[in-house]
């Protein structure tokens, strides 16, 4: 079944790796399968505008710069309280002075031996590059779920495809998490792999890929601390939490 479904050149993102070591069933719905949502789930229309709001503000001027921000966030309809406070706590971490810098950057790094071989692909919000570190930055606007960036699956995807892009230029590689809801105290402690992490992600990347290819019934985890956050908790036969699929407000039958 799973070489069915798995392509030759298994494509890897932050978030499909992230759900694949979550639950293996999550992983084939979501990614694999494509299957609508079946229970309800924060929306990520909040996140997005920030991301882009910020990326507008540091492409048209600085993010110290208050009337400035006070400017854009006008324009697009969204200067309120919780915004600004957002936009204070990024500046608060933001470096002042900086060589280089790019947003919502698409990178890739393909494995090609030992086989299976994968394509892993991210996303970088942010990168900056100051004091000889390539400064990656990931903006947060949910719940943290993590004390070490190091901790996340998703960081890890993000580590093996900005190594070479560092290593080529002499920097040091350094991946930050930006949570920048109010209720968020303080932010993860950073990641800054050497040569080993990036050895043993580089390998636990791949054995991930090699045991995608070897499932055969894609079982959910079955753990209700994860399953109670999972877009399909009602519809999966091994789930630890009860759920309600969104059809059954319309009166539909599952």
């Amino acid at each position: 079944m799973a070489r069915k479904l798995l392509p030759d050149i298994v494509s890897l993102t932050p978030s499909s790796y992230e759900s694949f070591v979550r639950c293996h069933r999550l992983f084939l719905l979501g990614h694999l399968l494509g299957v609508p949502a079946s229970d309800p789930i924060p929306t990520p229309d909040r996140g997005q505008l920030v991301h882009e709001l910020l990326r507008f503000v540091h492409e048209r001027g600085n993010c110290r710069d208050n009337a400035h921000v006070e400017e854009v966030l006008s324009a697009h309809g969204v200067a309120d309280d919780v915004h600004r406070t957002m936009f204070r706590r990024h500046a608060e971490r933001c470096p002042e002075v900086v060589d280089a810098g790019a947003h919502e950057k698409d990178i890739a790094r393909f494995h090609r031996f030992p086989a299976p071989m994968f394509m892993a692909n991210a996303r970088i919000d942010a990168i900056w590059v100051h004091d000889g570190i390539l400064d990656a930055r990931d903006y947060k606007t949910g719940q943290r779920w993590h004390d070490r960036v190091a901790d996340d699956p998703a960081a890890q995807v993000q580590a093996f495809v900005l190594a070479p892009h560092a290593q080529r230029r002499g920097l040091r590689l350094r991946i930050r998490y930006e949570y920048l809801a109010p209720e968020i105290d303080d932010d993860p402690d950073p990641f800054e792999p050497d040569d080993d992490d990036l050895e043993a992600i580089a390998a636990r990347l791949h054995g991930a890929v090699h045991s995608m290819f070897s499932q055969e019934s894609w079982r959910g985890c079955g753990e209700a601390q994860i399953c109670r956050t999972c877009r399909y908790r009602s519809i999966c036969a091994d789930s630890a939490a009860t759920g309600e699929p969104e059809w059954a407000a319309l009166g539909l039958r599952q």
